[in-house]
C-alpha cells in the first residue's frame, strides 16, 4: 500500500460516472449510508433527480439502488454474510449495477470502470443462489458478494445471470402458484400479439427452492455500456408539482425537458396503460416504467422497454371478480382506481383490439402450463382478460367506464 492510501480514511468515496469524478462522500462502512456528500465535481454528471443544491438527493437515490429491507429473506441472507445491511453489501460491490454506469470507488484506490462493470466483465452466481434461495449453499463457502444481484431492486427474490454471454435477470416466486413468473410471460405473448414493438421478452425456465421445482422468468438485459435507464421516479421525485399538474403530466413534462419527444412518451404511455388494463396489473409504480439515457450525449434518447408485468391477473387474490366489480380495481399506479387510468388516454385506437382475438385463451393455456393452479381458477382468470377487452372495445366506442355503468 502506497503512502498516500494509507493516509486516506477509508469511509470516503468519489461517486464516478463510469470513469468521471462526480462527487466525493463519506459512508458509514458498518451501515452503507451516506454520512456527507463533501464535494460535488460535476453536477450536470449527477444521477438524473439528484443536485448539488440537494445532498440528500444524493443520499436518498444510493437507498434507492439497493435489495429493499421487505424482499422476503434478505435479513437472513445478510446475517448468513455478515452484513449490517443491504446498502453495506451493495457497498462491497462498489455499487456497481447493471441498471446505469454509476458506482462507489474507495478513495486513493486506482480503479477503472472497463476492469470492473458487470456489462463487460463477468461475475460469480454465489450471492445470486444465496438470494434466491435456488440451490443449497455451502455454509463454510466463502462467497463472493462482487455481484449486480446487490443492487437490483423490487420486491421478488431475483438475480442477475449471465447466459451464452448475455447477462439476463431471473425473477421467481414460490408464493401463488408462482403465478408472477408466468404473468411476465403473458405480458409479453400479449405485446407480440397486438404487433408492438418496444417490449422486453420474457421466457419462463424452472429452478428449485427447497427441492421444489417452480416457474422462474428470465429476461434479458436492456441497458447497454451506452444507455442507463432511468425511471419516471427519479424524474420527479425531487420536482416541486404544480397543483394543476397530474403526476403523468409532470412526468411527460420532464422527460421533454430532457430531450424525450412528447408523441412518443404519451403513445407509449397510453399502450401502457390499456394492457395494463387488459392484465389487470396493479403495481405500474413510477419505478416500473421509464426512460433510456444516453450516456454520451447526456439526454435522454426513447422510452424503456415495457417490463416488469408480474403483479398482474390477480395473482394474490383469492375470488377473481367478474363483470362490473372489474372496474374498481386498486392500483399502485397514476391513480387509485385502475378504471380512472383510461381517462390519461386520448388516442384510445393506440392497441387493436382486433389483433388480440384469441389472447384469453393463450392466458389460460400459459397458466395452466406452468403452474399447478386449479383449472377453475385459470378459467376464471381468462374471464377477467375476456370482458377486460370488452370494456376496452366500449371505451374505444366513446363510453366512459371508469363511471361504472351497467354495461351488460
Amino acid at each position: 500500500m502506497s503512502t498516500i492510501e494509507s493516509n486516506v480514511p477509508n469511509n470516503l468515496f468519489v461517486l464516478k460516472h463510469k470513469d468521471l469524478d462526480v462527487a466525493m462522500v463519506a459512508i458509514d462502512l458498518t451501515s452503507g449510508k451516506i454520512e456527507h456528500v463533501l464535494a460535488t465535481y460535476l453536477p450536470k454528471e449527477l444521477p438524473v433527480g439528484c443536485s448539488e443544491d440537494s445532498p440528500n438527493s444524493i443520499l436518498s437515490w444510493w437507498e434507492s439502488r439497493a435489495i429493499p429491507d421487505s424482499r422476503r429473506g434478505i435479513q437472513q441472507a445478510l446475517n448468513f454474510l455478515h452484513e449490517e445491511s443491504n446498502l453495506s453489501l451493495m457497498l462491497s460491490g462498489y455499487g456497481l449495477s447493471l441498471t446505469d454506469h454509476y458506482w462507489m470507488q474507495p478513495l486513493g484506490k486506482e480503479l477503472y470502470w472497463k476492469n470492473l462493470n458487470f456489462y463487460e466483465n463477468t461475475f460469480s452466481d454465489e450471492l445470486g443462489l444465496l438470494l434466491t434461495d435456488s440451490e443449497k449453499i455451502d455454509i463454510n463457502a466463502n462467497i463472493s458478494k462482487f455481484s449486480p444481484s446487490s443492487s437490483v431492486t423490487g420486491e421478488m427474490k431475483k438475480k442477475w445471470i449471465i447466459k451464452n454471454d448475455i447477462r439476463y435477470l431471473m425473477k421467481l416466486s414460490a408464493n401463488d402458484y408462482a403465478q408472477q413468473a408466468v404473468n411476465e410471460v403473458i405480458a409479453t405473448t400479449l405485446h407480440k400479439q397486438s404487433g408492438w414493438k418496444n417490449y422486453v421478452t420474457y421466457e419462463v425456465e424452472t429452478t428449485k427452492i427447497e427441492g421444489k421445482e417452480i416457474p422462474c422468468s428470465l429476461n434479458p438485459l436492456f441497458t447497454s455500456t451506452r444507455y442507463e435507464f432511468v425511471s419516471a421516479y427519479q424524474l420527479i421525485k425531487n420536482y416541486k408539482i404544480p397543483n394543476e399538474l397530474s403526476s403523468y403530466e409532470a412526468i411527460i413534462e420532464q422527460a421533454v425537458k430532457l430531450g424525450m419527444n412528447e408523441n412518443e412518451v404519451r403513445n407509449q404511455l397510453e399502450y401502457t396503460i390499456m394492457t395494463d388494463f387488459i392484465l389487470t396489473n396493479v403495481d405500474r409504480h413510477f419505478n416500473n416504467f421509464g426512460f433510456l439515457y444516453d450516456s454520451e450525449v447526456g439526454k435522454l434518447v426513447a422510452m424503456a422497454p415495457i417490463f416488469d408485468t408480474g403483479n398482474s391477473l390477480f395473482y394474490a387474490t383469492d375470488i377473481i371478480p367478474q363483470k362490473e366489480n372489474l372496474l374498481d380495481i386498486r392500483v399502485n399506479s397514476f391513480c387509485k382506481r385502475e378504471a380512472d387510468m383510461l381517462r390519461y388516454v386520448k388516442n384510445n385506437k393506440c392497441l387493436n383490439l382486433d389483433k388480440l382475438d384469441g389472447f384469453p385463451d393463450k392466458v389460460q393455456s400459459l397458466l395452466l402450463t406452468y403452474t399447478d393452479m386449479p383449472e377453475k381458477r385459470a378459467a376464471e382468470i381468462k374471464q377477467t382478460v375476456v370482458q377486460k377487452i370488452e370494456y376496452l372495445k366500449l371505451f374505444q366506442q366513446g363510453k366512459k367506464i371508469w363511471k361504472k355503468e351497467k354495461y351488460w
